[in-house]
């Protein structure tokens, strides 16, 4: 089992821009996700405004 983290921020979520910066989606399926939730949290304090949530997923 792998462990994933995605970084939600207001009703969206991190994913990859279509310039290869980062953007957003309010499609978890779409969603970037991290290995790492030091990842994720680097991320979100780069990318997402206060008070996003980091979501843990797990995936067989």
């Amino acid at each position: 089992m792998t462990t994933v983290y995605f970084v939600k921020t207001g009703e969206q979520y991190l994913c990859p821009g279509e310039d290869g910066d980062v953007g957003l989606t309010p499609s978890l399926e779409e969603a970037e996700h991290f290995l790492s939730y030091e990842e994720a949290e680097l991320a979100a304090r780069e990318n997402a405004g206060p008070g996003y949530l980091i979501i843990t997923q797990h995936r067989q």
